[in-house]
């Protein structure tokens, strides 16, 4: 599991970004750039990524398709037209986090946890997410089409113009749910929990 150290400036609790003694938001501009090529390095040179916390993290086109991801921390990071597919994402935190453009499709995701985040137009086709927390998200404009999304926990979100068609969503939570124009269309909505 990533370092639970906390950042060494004055007031932050968040976790530091190794190899420095700060989290990403409180490290110099040279710092976040050696932290991030780190990251490149390892997923150009290594399928697996582990224990990695870069928290408010800004990544553009950053490609992770076919990589694993286990036991990492995103949190408040924005990621702007990244390849996520056929990924492989378990035990993580992208909570509070911004996800434009970004392709997640044939994702194999288990107990992750994207709260509070702000899915926009984004593609999570054929995913598998197991037991994820999906609580209070803004999701815009996208789709998880013939994906098994067992146990996973949308509850208190805003969902507009989104397909859930062809997916498993057996004991799948959509509970207090605002839900504008989405698509359960072959879907085993009797097996979900809906509001």
């Amino acid at each position: 599991m990533f370092t639970s150290q906390i950042c060494s400036h004055p007031g932050c609790k968040s976790y530091v970004s190794a190899p420095f003694g700060t989290c990403f938001h409180h490290s110099g501009s040279k710092e976040k750039e050696i932290i991030l090529e780190s990251l490149r390095k390892t997923l150009s040179s290594r399928t697996t990524v582990r224990d990695v916390s870069i928290i408010g993290g800004d990544f553009e086109n950053l490609d992770i398709s076919g990589k694993s991801i286990w036991a990492s921390n995103f949190s408040f990071s924005t990621f702007r037209s990244c390849d996520f597919s056929s990924s492989r994402i378990s035990t993580s935190f992208f909570d509070m986090c911004i996800f434009i453009d970004c392709v997640f499709s044939e994702l194999s995701a288990r107990y992750c946890v994207f709260s509070g985040s702000r899915i926009t137009r984004c593609s999570f086709a054929m995913s598998t997410m197991f037991n994820c927390n999906l609580i209070g998200l803004d999701c815009l404009d996208n789709d998880f089409s013939s994906s098994d999304l067992y146990f996973s926990n949308f509850s208190m979100s805003r969902i507009e113009n989104t397909k859930f068609e062809d997916c498993n969503i057996k004991r799948t939570n959509y509970k207090a749910c605002a839900l504008k124009n989405v698509s359960f269309r072959y879907s085993n909505t009797q097996d979900a929990y809906f509001s």
